[in-house]
């Protein structure tokens, strides 16, 4: 489960925000994650309940992820397209010639903290 290790990083790195900062507490933190990264959200949301109690800044806060869409462009025509939703062929040309334009991220989005 590398959900564990890539959250044990995103603590980290929100450690160094809230530290810079001088922050008591995290409310909420949100993630984007690709659709076509082996990152699994349901495993991140266990280990997040678990691991955001071991940090006084994070305990009792909320990990939202937002799911960040597999999107090909077409190297023969230049269509932007869904990847899931046309089985990897573009549907202006309907050639299979194309590139991840997005779909692989894993990035610390936002960092809500309410006053």
């Amino acid at each position: 489960m590398h959900e564990l290790t890539l959250l044990v990083g995103v603590t980290k790195e929100i450690g160094e925000v809230v530290r810079e900062n001088n922050l008591d507490h995290v409310d909420a933190v949100v993630l984007e994650v690709g659709e076509v990264t082996t990152v699994v959200p349901e495993f991140l949301l266990d280990g997040w309940s678990v691991l955001s109690d071991e940090y006084d800044y994070l305990r009792g806060s909320e990990l939202i992820i937002d799911r960040i869409p597999a999107i090909g462009q077409c190297r023969d025509c230049g269509a932007n397209f869904a990847l899931d939703e046309n089985e990897g062929r573009c549907p202006v040309c309907d050639s299979r010639n194309r590139d991840l334009v997005s779909g692989t991220e894993f990035l610390i989005k936002e960092i809500r903290i309410l006053e």
